[in-house]
């Protein structure tokens, strides 16, 4: 070259090299939003806490797999209210009416149905009536299900009843519903079923759906449009339900799916992106800058000290680093409250530092004889100067790529700990999902959300920080820079 250009230059030359920042770029503007945006214990107060998910359908794939299917996929739905809609007279009787609305669109019926309801407050011994109606598309209307709530006795009054947890009524599976549903058949269908039969088809599909006779036998197709459904309660006028909630069990949920306890894997995954880049930056960086600065004090210094630490980086180069991680993690593991995370780092770390210390040594002891350093000795330069203001910036680009190479390493290292149920439990990271989905039966089961999207991020976190290696390598060797 005519003239000496900048190391970035040659860097960003690369093909290779752009595509390896713009992966780590977006990797860094992820993981900056999901700290901006999810608090630091994620892992403990949402993640590992089952009630945050207890809304959630279980094992169901992403919202985006019906693009790849000849049918509009039910997805799931939960909705509620606290707000009285309006009072209505029944039979003389005045009811408080709660309602939600919910529109079918979809080419199936939703998997179940629950209701929830919290802070049922109570202002008479007598307690109240409630009872869940639906209004279909088709102005039919199905009494679901009827029942009262009592204060207990002696209880004093007015008095809140499920106000720390909701009643939670599965419908899909209450027994008392299935007399209702077939009155609501005689009556609008001329349909004669018993309980039985009614429970073999389904709620849902009797709720949601039209009959049709197949083959003397009654298939069931959706009805789709708006649902009206409206939970009524009398007894003291005073009387209120805090929330009314309908959860409208989905085939398929969000981004990303759930997993065997419902949690929203895409929340998963997200958190993973800065536990990665911490991971794998932390160790490399603390890595890096043991491994270059015995390496720089051993070429340069020589004598006692070389050998020390030759020997000692010979030793410790020489460990077989994976059985040590898996030992150190047992016993990590075993200790109550102790952060494995900071663990996996120190022990990679303390592992990782010896090989660079090696190469770093070999490069400092060619250029420690160089005229540069002796014209720094004449003019009564101290070694500490010598060794880090005029042979460091020599091997700097070397050591930054092998720092770029260390990360990686750091980010496979701690996804292959988590699979084998070393990592750390209260962090979600992509290795404990793997984990996870292993322990799940994902695999045999089909569950591919649940493996594939982890495995595929923690190739694609590796792959970038490999990308950018590759191309440092015609700042490292600058005979490439001719190709």
């Amino acid at each position: 070259m005519s003239e000496r250009q900048s190391w970035f230059k040659i860097f960003i030359r690369s093909g290779v090299a752009k595509a390896g920042l713009a992966l780590l770029l977006a990797i860094v503007i992820i993981s900056l939003y999901t700290l901006a945006t999810y608090p630091l214990d994620y892992g403990i107060r949402i993640w590992n806490n089952p009630r945050i998910w207890a809304d959630n359908p279980q094992l169901v794939p992403p919202e985006w797999v019906d693009t790849f299917t000849d049918r509009v996929m039910v997805k799931h739905i939960v909705l509620s209210t606290k707000k009285v809609d309006r009072t209505e007279n029944v039979l003389g009787i005045s009811y408080k009416v709660y309602e939600i609305k919910y529109n079918l669109v979809y080419d199936g019926f939703p998997k179940y149905l629950i209701m929830k309801l919290a802070n049922i407050t109570l202002h008479d011994e007598k307690g109240a009536v409630l009872f869940l109606n639906v209004t279909r598309p088709d102005d039919k209307k199905i009494t679901i299900i009827l029942f009262t709530e009592s204060p207990p006795a002696g209880s004093k009054l007015p008095i809140s009843l499920y106000s720390k947890d909701y009643k939670i009524m599965f419908l899909s599976r209450d027994i008392n519903i299935a007399p209702n549903l077939c009155f609501y058949l005689i009556n609008y269908y001329n349909i004669s079923m018993d309980p039985d039969d009614v429970r073999s088809i389904g709620y849902e599909k009797i709720i949601f759906g039209v009959p049709r006779l197949e083959n003397n036998s009654y298939v069931w197709e959706p009805l789709k449009g708006k649902y009206k459904f409206s939970l009524y309660i009398t007894g003291n006028p005073k009387d209120s339900v805090g929330e009314f909630k309908m959860i409208f069990g989905g085939e398929v949920y969000g981004f990303m799916g759930t997993d065997d306890l419902g949690r929203d894997l895409a929340q998963g995954l997200l958190f993973g992106f800065p536990v990665a880049l911490a991971i794998g930056v932390v160790t490399s960086v603390i890595t890096t800058a043991i491994g270059t600065a015995l390496g720089i004090i051993s070429g340069y210094k020589g004598g006692k000290i070389d050998e020390i630490v030759q020997r000692v980086s010979d030793i410790v180069n020489n460990f077989p680093v994976l059985p040590l991680l898996i030992l150190i993690s047992f016993v990590v593991s075993r200790i109550p409250n102790f952060p494995r995370l900071l663990a996996i780092i120190g022990a990679l770390v303390a592992f990782g530092w010896a090989g660079l210390t090696i190469l770093v040594r070999s490069m400092v002891l060619s250029l420690r004889s160089s005229a540069f350093v002796e014209a720094a000795k004449a003019i009564g330069a101290s070694d500490r100067m010598i060794m880090f203001k005029h042979i460091f910036p020599n091997i700097a680009p070397f050591v930054f790529a092998q720092m770029i190479f260390f990360t990686p390493s750091a980010i496979l290292a701690e996804a292959a700990l988590s699979f084998l149920g070393l990592g750390d439990p209260t962090i979600p990271t992509w290795g404990q999902i793997i984990q996870q989905g292993f322990e799940g039966g994902a695999v045999f089961n089909g569950y591919w959300w649940w493996i594939l999207p982890p495995g595929i991020l923690i190739i694609i976190a590796a792959v970038t920080f490999v990308f950018i290696a590759l191309g440092m390598e015609p700042v490292v060797n600058p005979k490439l820079q001719e190709r």
